[in-house]
């Protein structure tokens, strides 16, 4: 729980300083269908609806959907997790900074029978040669998400070059819980949030 108070503080504070956000009667949120499903909006923006009469509305999205919502103006507040990313949407001039709240990671989720043998690894880019060397189901997100990012770095510092035309790689365009989903019922390898 304390956690999640200081996660709490310090979302808070960042809308306090926003003098802009106290002139309107409410703000657009865009943030990912990780950070949404996770339930952690339920649990900060009541508080911060309380003490400020502003109410917030959430469009959970892929963090690159996201951005580009922020991007055309259409949201007061961009809540994303892709470093690379954030650090451009910054430089691009659609936000004045950028403000670490909270991290994720990611983990490498397979079929029981580990068909491309990867269980026990501890390096993730040679799991993920693995798994094309031996043409095992791949599911990624395939929706510009943060975590379609950090594993299309993945696939490259692994040397791979990857496509939806390649039979064992499947996109799915979709956010994580439906993309774990397909991944249990092909018996397919997936790189989750953590």
């Amino acid at each position: 729980m304390k956690n999640i108070r200081s996660i709490v503080s310090v979302f808070t504070l960042s809308f306090f300083l926003s003098t802009a956000a106290y002139a309107q009667k409410s703000i657009v949120l865009s943030s990912t269908t990780s950070t949404e499903q996770s339930g952690i909006f339920g649990h900060i923006l009541p508080p911060f609806e309380k003490k400020t009469g502003i109410q917030v509305k959430v469009v959970a999205v892929g963090t690159g959907q996201a951005l580009d919502i922020g991007r055309r103006g259409d949201a007061d507040v961009v809540f994303v997790h892709d470093k690379v990313a954030e650090e451009k949407f910054v430089a691009e001039g659609f936000a004045d900074k950028r403000t670490e709240v909270m991290f994720n990671d990611f983990v490498l989720l397979g079929p029981k029978s580990d068909p491309a043998k990867v269980a026990g690894g501890k390096d993730i880019q040679a799991a993920f040669k693995k798994i094309a060397d031996s043409k095992s189901t791949f599911i990624s997100r395939g929706d510009k998400s943060g975590t379609h990012a950090a594993e299309l770095r993945y696939w490259k510092g692994a040397g791979m070059d990857v496509s939806p035309n390649m039979p064992w790689y499947k996109e799915t365009g979709s956010g994580m819980g439906p993309a774990l989903n397909t991944a249990s019922g092909m018996n397919g390898y997936i790189l989750s949030d953590r």
